[in-house]
């Protein structure tokens, strides 16, 4: 594991702002007493997100079709074995950092449009489903007996529903602009 020296070292070299990430994390009031783990878990969230960032614009750039599939190919977990990784442990992370981005976008899931709300329990649905399946392969037999089960099958009927109410709503909106490409138009949370 990284030290926090090293995370700091790293994020130097990528110009990352730590100063202001520190002050809004200190901000806030901690549960616990493990000063020196939240600073290594800032750092690491930190150096995620900024080469998470590096990623995306590199895909992004690509110049066809055909660049952005390689370079996804190239990028994607499973392009290569890094050894020591933990697979499920990762999807199971990385679930839930999707849906606490989902989360970002919106703030509150009651003032969420249907559609990112939808997204949130899906998100969550598939973190809980990966943690079913990581407790499956280590207690085989206790599939049925999860208590995760209710919960996922609870998502999924509001995920449906919010879908199918925003699916509703667009069905009553005019169309304007057919035959149109659509425009791009990137959120000022995307860069």
């Amino acid at each position: 594991m990284a030290t926090n020296g090293q995370l700091r070292a790293a994020l130097a070299i990528l110009h990352a702002d730590t100063d202001a990430v520190e002050e809004q994390v200190w901000q806030r009031t901690m549960t616990g007493v493990d000063s020196t783990g939240v600073e290594h878990a800032m750092l690491a969230g930190l150096l995620y997100r900024v080469v998470g960032a590096e990623l995306r614009d590199s895909l992004a750039g690509a110049p066809d079709v055909g660049s952005l599939e390689d370079r996804a190919r190239a990028a994607g977990p499973s392009a290569v074995t890094v050894r020591g990784e933990d697979l499920y442990g990762q999807a199971h992370f990385e679930a839930y950092w999707l849906t606490d981005r989902i989360a970002e976008l919106y703030g509150e899931l009651d003032s969420a449009p249907p559609p990112l709300a939808a997204a949130a329990y899906t998100a969550e649905v598939t973190r809980t489903l990966l943690r079913i399946h990581r407790d499956l392969l280590e207690k085989p037999g206790t599939g049925a007996a999860h208590p995760g089960w209710e919960s996922i099958l609870d998502q999924l009927e509001r995920a449906r529903a919010l879908a199918r109410a925003a699916h509703a709503a667009g069905e009553t909106i005019p169309q304007r602009n057919l035959g149109r490409p659509p425009v791009f138009q990137e959120f000022p949370a995307a860069r």
